[in-house]
């Protein structure tokens, strides 16, 4: 467990406390019975504030698997998700296309024109190249390199990504692109212009990629406008913040091999 500076130094300060009341204490001591409770209601005071720290400590350490426990839990509505939409039966683990594997950010760039990730999971746990990679409100990138236990993740962030997406449940597609140029936002382009389009829209996956499962929800629609009189392009808003990402789940799309073996055979 590592425990943050700040509350090494303020632990540091509270027992360096402790040893000044305890000398107080042992002079003073013999000064009188008023002295005595005056000290010993000091004393309780400091072991109060001390039990507080030791709480604060069994809280933070408490949080890292609380974490893990909801990655966990998002993994399995995932699934669940997908299996409900292929009309399965919660018990049929195997005729959902998608699987999800949890895993924990360990390495995260946001700041560059081409950023990435490292995770904690690799091919000793079913991680291949070429898998997505997602949270319950965001893509955040592709599988690009695999070790045993570690992933390289191509992030969403990153001018050469696209992701197909969808306004609404059922709204036109078209890719969506990060917009290096304003942190938080993507631009969603290719949108027919006599579409009806709100503020606030919801940006959706379309489920038009090997990657990633559909309905995903990515963003909402902060502005648009018309380019060369055809199209919209649509200014996105993410969901996710990237810079706090901790736990994110890779998408295992069980049918994948043979939509490409399809897709590659008819080029």
């Amino acid at each position: 467990m590592r425990i943050p500076p700040s509350l090494l130094f303020g632990l540091g300060r509270f027992l360096l406390f402790i040893l000044l009341e305890a000398a107080c204490i042992y002079m003073v001591s013999n000064n009188g019975i008023i002295q005595r409770y005056r000290l010993i209601g000091k004393l309780r005071e400091v072991q109060g504030f001390f039990w507080e720290k030791y709480a604060a400590i069994n809280e933070y350490s408490s949080l890292k698997n609380a974490n893990e426990g909801l990655a966990a839990q998002n993994a399995l509505l995932m699934h669940q998700l997908q299996q409900f939409k292929e009309n399965t039966t919660p018990a049929d683990t195997t005729d959902a296309p998608f699987a999800f594997i949890t895993a924990k950010v360990i390495r995260n760039t946001v700041g560059t024109a081409h950023n990435y990730l490292i995770i904690d999971k690799g091919y000793n746990h079913g991680i291949k190249e070429d898998m997505g990679v997602i949270t319950p409100t965001g893509t955040i990138g592709i599988i690009r390199g695999v070790s045993a236990n570690y992933s390289y993740v191509l992030s969403f962030l990153n001018t050469s990504q696209q992701v197909s997406a969808k306004i609404g449940n059922d709204g036109a597609f078209g890719p969506l692109s990060w917009n290096p140029q304003r942190q938080g936002m993507a631009t969603l382009t290719e949108i027919p212009q006599h579409l009806q389009i709100n503020l606030n829209d919801t940006i959706y996956t379309s489920g038009y990629s090997s990657f990633f499962p559909p309905d995903i929800p990515l963003g909402v629609v902060e502005g648009f406008r018309t380019v060369n009189g055809v199209h919209l392009n649509i200014d996105v808003r993410l969901l996710e913040e990237f810079r706090s990402l901790k736990h994110v789940m890779v998408v295992e799309n069980k049918n994948r091999e043979e939509i490409d073996m399809l897709v590659n055979g008819t080029r």
